[in-house]
């Protein structure tokens, strides 16, 4: 009957409260920096999708400038290089970001156009002729959330 009422004389072991409140500072701790790492890897992307729309228009801007002033073109898709007055194309539909499968389900889709203006101004015994192109390109088609511009003049 000893034995029974014998003293402890060092307790080893860990409580239930300390497990509990380590699980919770360490909550508290990953919490914040998983979403950190998740809001970085969405700004990448999405810094990605703006390279390469910056890139898509400025393309387009010197397909346009290498067409010259009089160019026309029937297609209606985002190959076309007509610098008639007016807004172009009427399938503007052109791919800004591929998400790396092979079915183009998560492909990232934007809007490519652009607007052609008949611009004139007097000069020195002559009027210029020239055509104001802004080249727009706008992301995702669905539901847009950015976009990249370019304007600029092509003389006759």
């Amino acid at each position: 009957m000893r034995l029974l009422r014998r003293p402890l004389k060092s307790v080893s072991g860990v409580a239930l409260v300390e497990i509990l409140v380590s699980a919770i500072i360490l909550g508290l701790v990953i919490v914040p920096i998983f979403d950190t790492l998740v809001a970085g890897r969405m700004m990448t992307a999405r810094r990605g999708e703006r390279r390469m729309a910056h890139h898509l228009v400025e393309r387009k801007t010197e397909q346009l400038l290498n067409a010259g002033y009089g160019s026309a073109d029937a297609l209606s898709d985002v190959t076309s290089r007509d610098l008639s007055a007016g807004s172009h194309p009427t399938n503007p539909s052109i791919v800004v970001n591929t998400r790396g499968d092979t079915t183009g389900v998560n492909d990232v889709v934007g809007n490519l156009t652009w607007d052609v203006q008949l611009v004139a101004w007097p000069s020195a015994g002559d009027t210029v002729r020239a055509k104001e192109v802004e080249v727009k390109l706008v992301w995702p088609s669905q539901s847009p959330r950015d976009s990249v511009s370019i304007t600029t003049i092509i003389g006759a």
